[in-house]
């Protein structure tokens, strides 16, 4: 595959494999897209994480000038239009939730202190890892086409920094 850096522990080079084994499938090969998600879904860390920091440097990259809703949503069809299996909402909410842009509770303006007219916290679940994989992973191809760029060096810059914020213990 491709040399990582010599400083990075066994797990972390495993780790960088599988994720350039998934955006390769993803790229090259649909029937080989599965199999890679398995292999990363089983991986000690959140694996998601690291999709979610290669889409925030690629997003970057594609819209330095800020990203607007014309943006997303020409962004969203392009990811659609190349993997038509996947659902539409859940590539606008992984790439809204790259952005930070969450949905929040519904707030309710009230003079009165009736139980009724408190807030309700709203419980948004998080996406299936699997899901989640597979549309960032999808999302990652179509920027990475856009920005004219390789994915390994982006990976190698997303654990770098993971590692390097986090001081991540690898195993």
């Amino acid at each position: 595959m491709t040399s990582w850096p010599a400083t990075w522990p066994p797990a972390a080079h495993d780790l960088a494999d599988a994720v350039l084994r998934l955006t390769e499938a993803t790229a090259r090969d649909a029937e080989d897209v599965e199999p890679a998600i398995a292999a990363l879904v089983v991986l000690p860390v959140r694996v998601e994480d690291v999709v979610a920091g290669m889409l925030r440097l690629l997003l970057e990259g594609a819209f330095a000038d800020g990203v607007d809703s014309d943006d997303v949503s020409a962004l969203v069809r392009q990811v659609v239009h190349r993997s038509p299996s996947l659902d539409p909402t859940d590539v606008v909410a992984v790439v809204l939730g790259t952005l930070g842009v969450h949905p929040e509770p519904e707030r309710r303006e009230s003079d009165n202190q009736d139980p009724d007219d408190v807030p309700v916290a709203l419980t948004v679940e998080r996406m299936a890892p699997e899901v989640a994989l597979r549309v960032g992973s999808a999302v990652t191809v179509v920027l990475a086409e856009r920005v004219g760029t390789p994915l390994a060096p982006v990976i190698s810059a997303v654990l770098s920094d993971v590692a390097a914020a986090e001081s991540v213990e690898w195993a």
